[in-house]
C-alpha cells in the first residue's frame, strides 16, 4: 500500500478511535440502565461518525485500486458491495456495516427524539468488535 494512503487511513483510524472511546464510556452507562436522552444522542452521533470514517477508508481503498464509485443516490450501498466484490471486506463484515449504514441513514434523516435505546443498544454493544474486524480485514 502506498505510504500516503496508509497515512490517510491511519488518520481516519485515529479519529474513529476517539469516537470509540466515547462509545466505551456510554456503553457502561447503557449497561447500568442509566442512559438518558442526551447520552443516547451522544452515542448516536458517535456511531454516525464512526460509520462516516469507515466509508472514507473504503473510498480510499477502492480509489487506490482504480475502482470508481458512481455518485448517484445509491452510492453508499454500492460502496459496500464493491468493497466486498473486490475482497477489501468480507461478506460477513459487509452485513455488519450495512447495519451501521442503515442507522447512519436513519440518524441523518430523523430528529434526536426519535432515537430508540432498544434499537441502538445492539449497535453500541457491537461497534467495537465490528471496527476491530474492519481493521483486520483492511490491513
Amino acid at each position: 500500500m502506498h505510504d500516503s494512503l496508509q497515512i490517510k487511513i491511519t488518520f481516519e483510524y485515529a479519529q474513529i478511535e476517539k469516537e470509540l472511546q466515547i462509545i466505551k464510556m456510554l456503553k457502561q452507562i447503557l449497561i447500568s440502565g442509566n442512559m438518558d436522552g442526551i447520552q443516547l444522542r451522544a452515542a448516536a452521533s458517535s456511531l454516525h461518525s464512526i460509520y462516516n470514517g469507515v466509508e472514507k477508508v473504503l473510498l480510499m481503498k477502492l480509489k487506490y485500486q482504480g475502482i470508481t464509485i458512481i455518485s448517484d443516490g445509491n452510492w453508499y450501498a454500492s460502496l459496500l458491495q464493491k468493497a466486498t466484490k473486490n475482497s477489501i471486506i468480507s461478506p460477513v463484515l459487509e452485513m455488519e456495516l450495512k447495519e451501521l449504514m442503515g442507522f447512519r441513514h436513519f440518524y441523518r434523516h430523523s430528529y434526536g427524539f426519535m432515537l430508540d435505546k432498544d434499537l441502538l443498544q445492539p449497535l453500541i454493544l457491537q461497534v467495537n468488535a465490528v471496527f476491530d474486524r474492519f481493521i483486520n480485514e483492511i490491513g
